[in-house]
């Protein structure tokens, strides 16, 4: 009889925290997605469009002066209108050192880099009043070199999080695209997203093999685009591939919470039980 009762005990036990870590979406969603889309690209204001008629909010991460996209400052009013419309509008830096660049910049640098690309924002897309957002690592790259305390050196993956956390209140990198909510809390400056280009099929089927992964798990999937094949762009997709994927979400809907990062982010920090981030241990 003990051993049947320590059994119901145990089962009990299980249950109970099995129901207290299991994280809850809005509206009992079983997951959530954010669309994001770096650089700037000019057929990214036709994403926003093609998001916009069908109900559904990204992230658009801008650079003014890297990657040759002087273009965003030529659109800045219309990247404001974006931003109105209820996209999140966010930080992918000034310049966009690429990786070999990137290596040669000290902490103070980058900051300022990051600390121009805000400026630029709050003046051009926000109307000077400020905005939570979030940032995107030029390449996905969140690690730069050592993490020494000497003011000379590069800024390390703790460090690169220090330098953002009085600018932007979380940033993607690249990688899974798979985010664990329980562990968005103390890593919101490694926040993961999947990479999203290569042919009509070859995308769609990616970014649905995420989708359908985050739904399964209950997990947070966060996608990558770049262009719908702007001159230059290496990583883009066609405008029937980007079409394609926001329908799907469309017709996943009811198992989908859809928002920008920065809303996710927001909602799953303030949904789970309060951490300190990864660096502040180390």
């Amino acid at each position: 009889m003990n051993a049947l009762k320590n059994s119901y005990a145990a089962l009990a036990i299980l249950l109970f925290c099995s129901s207290a870590t299991a994280f809850q979406w809005p509206e009992n969603k079983k997951s959530a997605v954010s669309l994001t889309s770096d650089d700037g690209w000019n057929s990214q204001l036709l994403q926003a469009d093609i998001l916009d008629a069908r109900g559904i909010k990204g992230t658009f991460y801008l650079t003014v002066v890297g990657m040759g996209m002087a273009r965003v400052a030529a659109h800045a009013k219309k990247w404001a209108k974006v931003h109105r419309r209820g996209h999140e509008v966010g930080n992918h830096s000034f310049s966009h050192w690429d990786d070999r660049v990137l290596a040669t910049k000290t902490k103070h640098d980058i900051a300022d880099d990051v600390g121009n690309m805000e400026a630029w924002l709050l003046q051009h897309v926000y109307g000077n009043v400020p905005v939570d957002h979030t940032f995107a690592y030029p390449q996905g790259n969140g690690t730069v070199g050592s993490q020494e305390i000497d003011e000379r050196k590069q800024a390390g993956a703790c460090e690169y999080e220090r330098l953002l956390s009085p600018m932007v209140s979380g940033a993607r990198t690249l990688g899974s695209g798979e985010n664990r909510p329980e562990m968005i809390a103390r890593r919101r400056f490694s926040i993961s997203g999947i990479a999203i280009d290569g042919d009509d099929e070859t995308a769609f089927n990616r970014a649905k093999k995420a989708i359908d992964n985050g739904i399964t798990k209950g997990t947070w999937t966060v996608a990558v685009f770049h262009s719908l094949g702007d001159e230059g762009d290496g990583y883009s997709i066609s405008r029937a591939a980007y079409t394609r994927i926001a329908d799907y979400l469309v017709l996943r809907r009811a198992d989908l919470y859809i928002a920008p990062v920065v809303t996710v982010k927001n909602h799953i920090v303030a949904n789970t039980p309060r951490a300190d981030s990864a660096c502040a241990l180390q």
